[in-house]
């Protein structure tokens, strides 16, 4: 379980699926947000998790396929 609050996590989670996918956590299942902080899984696992699951794709890579982040 992570040691820090889920609102942290959540804000962490909204800033990677913004900068990276153009969304927010308004837009991908809040429950599930929630059990990945209870599974230990990083903001940036659970991103990278949603991203596949979606199948969304990044918005920060520059034209010539290098990451803007």
């Amino acid at each position: 379980m992570s040691d820090i609050p889920f609102i942290d996590y959540l804000n962490a989670v909204d800033d990677l699926l913004e900068a990276r996918y153009g969304i927010t956590s308004n837009d991908v299942d809040m429950q599930g947000i929630a059990q990945a902080q209870e599974q230990g899984w990083t903001p940036e696992e659970h991103v990278e998790w949603l991203a596949e699951h979606y199948d969304l794709e990044r918005i920060d890579v520059d034209p010539y396929g290098g990451s803007n982040a």
